[in-house]
Parts: structure tokens; C-alpha cells; sequence
């Protein structure tokens, strides 16, 4: 699922609502990071019960998840200039890499508090 996000602009600024509880009936948490130009972050995938959906909220960045079943890929650019929020999907492994020249700043929403003890994130390249 593909959301379009509406930028709300004035002279201070801009604000926009990406994620808004309870969703779905679902609660979790929301974290964010910041990555370097070329960094690449994720190749893992959840098997079970974690849901994801990432927001670039400034920066370039391109999303890979792979079907592990039939190997098929599928790619999403991100532009913070036009916020966009993408599921990740369950049994996909993904990454997102900066593709842009500064720091990317991404936010990201999971269904469940991190647990580091049942994590359902296994490491696997795209």
C-alpha cells in the first residue's frame, strides 16, 4: 500500500501527518534514523508478525524488498519534498539506501515495542 501524504505549508515551515495511533487497530512505536550519503540500512526481513511502514522525511533514498519466495524485487525512490509512506512487507527482505547528497532522515513505524529477546528480524541481503 502506497499512502500520499498532504504537506501542510507556511512561512514557518511545513507539517505533516504520517502516522496516527491506534492504526488499524494497531499500536507500536515510532523510531526514526538519520543516514550518511551511500549508506545502506536494513537487509533483514520479519517472517511473522512485525509490520513496518517508513517515511523519508528529508533526503533521497531507494527502497528494496525482495519476495523471498519468488525472488521478484520491488523499488520505491523516496523524496523528503514529497513525503510518501510505503509498507514493508511481511517475508520481504529490504534495505533503504541513501541515494541523495546529504543526510536522510528517515522515519519508521512498527506494530510492536522492540523486543531484543523475540526480535522476528532476520538477517538477509536483497
Amino acid at each position: 500500500m502506497l499512502k500520499k501524504l498532504k504537506l501542510n505549508s507556511d512561512d514557518r515551515g511545513t507539517f505533516v501527518e504520517v502516522f496516527k495511533f491506534p492504526e488499524d487497530g494497531r499500536d507500536g512505536q515510532i523510531s526514526f534514523s538519520t543516514s550518511k550519503p551511500g549508506v545502506v540500512r536494513g537487509n533483514h526481513y520479519h517472517q511473522e508478525r512485525k509490520l513496518e511502514k517508513f517515511c523519508v522525511i528529508s533526503g533521497k533514498a531507494e527502497l528494496k524488498q525482495r519476495n523471498r519466495e519468488t525472488g521478484e524485487i520491488i523499488k520505491h525512490i523516496f523524496d523528503g519534498e514529497n513525503p510518501e509512506v510505503v509498507d514493508i512487507l511481511l517475508n520481504h527482505t529490504h534495505n533503504i539506501k541513501n541515494i541523495g547528497d546529504d543526510v536522510m532522515y528517515l522515519l519508521i513505524w512498527a506494530n510492536e515495542i522492540f523486543n531484543p529477546d523475540d526480535p522476528d528480524t532476520y538477517a538477509e541481503e536483497v
